[in-house]
Order: structure tokens, then sequence, then C-alpha cells
């Protein structure tokens, strides 16, 4: 299988992560903060290093306010629905995940959102979207890649308009962690939703909200957390307050395991791996008679993710074809962002998605050319 899918998750996983998901489960993963024998204070230790990369990995300066949820959407469930109160407004774009859009639908009867434009090839519009900017705004949320066509969103920016107007600042990192260097002081973000399986190798189940910011933050769910077990009230320090229930001990270590990957590798030289890698599929594609870029049609301004449709088939179709004539793995359809391709003229079928990955070839992406030229 030529694996060109990593935007939905990445795959292989680095041998280090399988391997310290094993040893947990193996050797020491007891319930951590539950026990004082020296299983549960090796479990301690091990989910604890992990704080300190993700808080170090981020520019958090704070393992403390590292939060571990299951993915990058609890995350942002988190977030939204712990600081959104009745009557406020929030900012979100057209670009948005689902993840993010739903969320924000789900509160539509008690808070006010409001959607910033894009342009043709994902761009978010700055302009449109101070201008949207209201008295009661609490929040701007926003993707820092679109997941559909890859398109990076100017984030500094947007935190310094956050930072200027006393809004608080959520950024959704599904497709930019472990690819572009974010550093949460630098760039004024208060609260960053990210997934532990995609560019940070790590395994499914695994995400993290980091907290940036002193504001009351309310907690999802509520319950046991192994810390003042003698009172009925949730404890208020981070990150207990937001952990309840046990956690993921064996995702957290193979997490860290990707992080440490990453950091070796150096996300500079996986960036320009995958972008490589994309540009020379964007030149392609362009000489395809009948096949459609979807979104910013050179390597500036973008991430390895491409996005195209066909005249000649429907994207789910071309999807299949990918598969079982060439064992070729992409993504088809909407890709739970169904705005986004509202934006890019892609509402009609959605399109294919191929994200290249640190593990993928250029001999790999000759592949998916040629079968795209052969397809009938």
């Amino acid at each position: 299988m030529i694996y060109l899918d990593n935007a939905a998750t990445s795959w292989p996983k680095p041998v280090e992560v399988t391997d310290a998901v094993v040893s947990a489960m193996k050797y020491y993963g007891a319930n951590p903060g539950r026990s004082g024998h020296k299983m549960a204070i090796r479990t301690i230790e091990k989910v604890y290093e992990c704080r300190e990369l993700v808080s170090d990995f981020f520019g958090l300066n704070n393992p403390g306010n590292v939060i571990f949820t299951q993915n990058a959407t609890h995350a942002l469930n988190l977030a939204i629905n712990g600081i959104l109160q009745y009557g406020d407004h929030v900012i979100c774009t057209v670009m948005d995940h689902n993840s993010v859009l739903r969320p924000l639908y789900a509160r539509r009867r008690d808070i006010d959102v409001s959607f910033a434009e894009a342009s043709v090839d994902g761009t978010v519009d700055i302009e449109h979207l101070k201008s949207l900017i209201k008295p009661n705004t609490k929040m701007i949320v926003m993707t820092h890649v679109s997941n559909v066509c890859g398109t990076i969103m100017p984030v500094e920016e947007v935190g310094n308009i956050c930072r200027d107007n006393n809004i608080l600042f959520l950024l959704d990192a599904s497709q930019s962690a472990g690819v572009l260097n974010i550093d949460m002081q630098k760039m004024n973000i208060d609260f960053l939703a990210a997934p532990g399986h995609k560019s940070l190798y790590g395994p499914m189940g695994t995400g993290v909200l980091c907290v940036n910011s002193d504001s009351e933050l309310k907690p999802l769910i509520t319950g046991g957390t192994g810390s003042y077990s003698h009172e009925l009230s949730q404890p208020s320090e981070l990150p207990d307050r937001f952990e309840s229930g046990t956690l993921n001990v064996m995702g957290i270590c193979g997490l860290a395991e990707g992080i440490r990957y990453v950091n070796r590798i150096g996300i500079n030289n996986i960036f320009e791996h995958e972008l490589k890698l994309s540009a020379y599929l964007l030149g392609k594609l362009s000489q395809i008679d009948g096949i459609t870029v979807n979104g910013k049609i050179d390597a500036n301004g973008r991430t390895g993710v491409v996005s195209f449709t066909c005249d000649k088939s429907d994207s789910v179709s071309i999807a299949e074809y990918l598969s079982s004539s060439y064992s070729i793995a992409t993504r088809a359809s909407y890709h739970c962002a169904y705005l986004s391709h509202c934006a890019l003229g892609t509402s009609d079928g959605g399109s294919v998605r191929v994200s290249p990955g640190i593990f993928n070839t250029m001999s790999e992406i000759k592949m998916l050319v040629y079968a795209l030229k052969n397809m009938q």
C-alpha cells in the first residue's frame, strides 16, 4: 500500500512509538495518581515526561497546563464549551473543521457566531475577520492549516489582533502540529488543540489542550482524579481539573516518543520533505487534462496537503480506483469541512485529498501521477 492519507492519521508509526506502547503495557502501565507503588510512580513519571515534551514543543513553558485529551476534537470541545458563556460572541472561519463548527452550532441558541470568509485558494480574509469583532467578542478560533487544501493561515497576525482587542485565541493545530513551528507565547495563542496521532506520530486516542491563559475554563466532565479524593468538588488545579478518569497511559507514552522522533528529525526537515513531494505533485497535476487543483496551485503558503478534482469522475470513485487498481490510499469527499469546500468551489462532491508524510518517497508520488494519467 502507498499510504497518502497522513492528514487523517500518520502511518506507519516510528518503531520507537510502537516500542513505547508495548513497554508500558508489559512493564509499568499502572494507574497514575491512584497508587503509591513503584509501577504507579513510574507511570506518573512517564506521563509527566510527555507533559514536559509537549510544553517545550509548543512554547508553553508550563507542563502543568498540558491537558491530555482523547483527540483534538475533545480538546476543541473542552476549550469552546469551557470558555464560552451565554451572550458571548465568537469568530471562526469558513475553513474550519467540523470539530470547531459543530460545537459552535450546538451552542447557537446561547452564543453568537460569525464566520470569516476565505478566498478561492483557502486564505482567510483578515480584513473581513477584523470587521466581525464586536464589544462582546470573547474568542477567535481558527485552524492553522486547512485539512482540505493545505493552505497556511495567518496565525501570528490573528494572534496580534486578539491581543490588541483583549480576545481569547484558540488555535486548531490538527494539521500543523509537527509540521510547522508553533510558539504559543510569541504567537499569542491562549489555547492550542492538537491530536497526537497525526504529525506528532503518536497513537490514535491521544490529544492535548495546551492552556496559556488565566481565563476560567470549565471542565467537560468531572469525577475521579486521584487527588483531593476527600472532597466532592472537582479539583481546581491543572491538569487534574480536566483529566477525570484514567488516562490513556500507553498512548501518552507512545506520544512522547512521537514528539522525540519529530524533534530528532526536525520540523523544518519534515516540512521541506513533504513540501518537496507536494510541489512535484502539483506540477504534474497541472499537466493532466481534466484535473483541477483546489487551493493554492503552487508550493507557496501551504503544507503538503494537496486536494484536486477531475472532470472524468467524482472524488469517491477516483479514490476507489486508486485504492483498488494501484493500492494507493487517499481520502475523498468533504473531509469533515463542507464550508471549506464551499469556499474552494468544490461543494458539489468534494475532492480527492493527497497528504504525504515523512515516510513517503518521490517514487510513490510518481506512481500516483502515473495512476492518474491512466485513469479512464
